[in-house]
């Protein structure tokens, strides 16, 4: 898949800022961002955008921490006015937010807040990153769909998960969790890659990916039928070095991610 365009919008880092590109677009841009790190939140304000990392997630980070201790905290990425399946994300690393905040005093959604919102991230990193609820992603009321994206060390504090979701429906394809889960609470079943078969968990190292049986054996992972990640006990005498480093860690996983897909 990718974004049908009507203008271009480049930013580069040092130069400008993404969310500015963001205000100055128009439904149907591409927002083409170049490598480096962004220290900046961002509110797609209800806009059918395409944000995409000109070099991809290794090379392009969002970094929504704060720019002081005593800073104003929040989600890194927000979309939280109707956005839709044309609005996608691709190729970034999403870190250092740390909640969007409730009428309880509460955080919720550290990297990505998505409230009433069925956006498309895909190929995408989502890394250290913390909120009360929901440490990597809140999802409520809607149906996003995750392709190709590694969850790694986002820290949920009120002892949830890293994706929660409410009364949502999100669809997860050939993603990997490592140290994270996924909560459901009034949500229907995670709808893993229809139409591709059976899929399961594959276990590589401590890490999970959703795979086929084929691509999973092929890795030297330890695969798991009709299991999602969330459910699989992952134990760390599986093989998943894929490149040679004598070291199975995210570069790993996104060599695997890289190459499999879901139909393998």
């Amino acid at each position: 898949m990718s974004c049908e365009t009507s203008s271009v919008h480049r930013v580069f880092a040092g130069s400008g800022t993404i969310q500015a590109a963001i205000d100055c677009a128009m439904d149907g841009d591409l927002i083409l961002i170049g490598p480096g790190v962004y220290r900046e939140r961002l509110n797609l304000r209800g806009k059918t955008l395409c944000l995409r990392g000109s070099e991809g997630a290794n090379k392009t980070l969002i970094d929504g921490s704060p720019l002081s201790p005593e800073g104003p905290r929040g989600s890194t990425i927000t979309m939280r006015s109707g956005e839709g399946a044309q609005t996608r994300l691709e190729g970034l690393s999403i870190a250092g937010g740390d909640g969007t905040g409730t009428k309880r005093g509460r955080t919720q959604g550290g990297g990505l807040y998505l409230k009433g919102t069925s956006p498309v991230i895909e190929d995408c990193l989502i890394l250290n990153n913390s909120a009360w609820q929901g440490g990597a992603v809140y999802l409520e009321d809607g149906s996003p769909h995750f392709i190709n994206c590694w969850f790694y060390l986002n820290d949920s504090r009120g002892g949830g998960s890293t994706i929660d979701c409410v009364r949502s429906s999100p669809m997860i394809t050939a993603c990997g969790f490592h140290e994270d889960g996924i909560q459901w609470k009034d949500a229907a079943l995670v709808n893993i890659g229809p139409g591709c078969g059976i899929v399961g968990a594959c276990c590589v190292g401590d890490a999970c990916i959703m795979a086929g049986e084929t691509a999973c054996h092929a890795a030297g992972g330890a695969w798991k039928e009709h299991q999602s990640c969330n459910q699989a006990d992952c134990p760390m005498a599986c093989t998943g070095d894929v490149n040679g480093d004598h070291r199975v860690n995210m570069t790993d996983m996104l060599l695997l991610l890289a190459h499999w897909g879901m139909c393998g």
